[in-house]
């Protein structure tokens, strides 16, 4: 069920009518999962860890993660272009004035947007079990509720962690995938998420 070619294609159909710059169906076992992924996100420390309910450390381990998606076989994987190129312009390499220059931005709460859709519409496709991943921190709220509150998430049917954040390699998944990752360019930043589907 939903595992059709047409299926497949309309996806990648909607997908560009909602303004993906690109869209690709791939196989789940090119997905790159790799534990120093999440490492970056502890260091040096992202401004989002343990301080989003979608961030590490208040996310499932990697090792179990990737056992998950060792049990999909295909995936969406679809990337929306962003407004700024990704040129660090600060004199001392990887900095948060780089890091603000490129998020958060209309094109990755965008990209948020267009990972639930695809999800939405796969699953009524007969893709039950489809699970969407975005890039970047969730942007639904302008502050997340402290992880040691106790209080739930505010928007739990919107919020996704992002890619990285499960361990994705983004950069090597969209490599395999033939499609490009702009980073330290003066090209456009290009915010990635994915759908896995079946």
């Amino acid at each position: 069920m939903g595992k059709d070619e047409d299926d497949y294609s309309e996806l990648l159909d909607l997908a560009e009518g909602k303004g993906a710059a690109h869209g690709k169906i791939i196989d789940c076992s090119d997905i790159v999962v790799d534990r120093r992924v999440r490492l970056k996100c502890a260091i040096p420390v992202c401004s989002s860890y343990n301080r989003h309910l979608m961030c590490p450390p208040n996310i499932m381990p990697v090792e179990e993660f990737e056992g998950i998606v060792r049990t999909y076989g295909k995936a969406l994987l679809v990337q929306v272009e962003g407004e700024t190129d990704s040129t660090d312009r600060s004199d001392k390499g990887i900095s948060k004035a780089l890091d603000d220059s490129i998020a958060p931005t209309k094109s990755q709460r965008a990209l948020h947007k267009l990972v639930n859709e695809l999800e939405a519409a796969a699953f009524k496709k007969g893709f039950y079990l489809a699970t969407g991943l975005i890039g970047g921190e969730c942007l639904l709220c302008a502050e997340c509720v402290s992880p040691s509150s106790g209080e739930p998430c505010r928007h739990p049917f919107e919020a996704r962690p992002s890619m990285e954040a499960m361990g994705i390699d983004v950069l090597r998944t969209c490599e395999k995938a033939g499609l490009k990752v702009n980073l330290s360019s003066k090209e456009k930043v290009m915010w990635t998420g994915i759908v896995l589907l079946s």
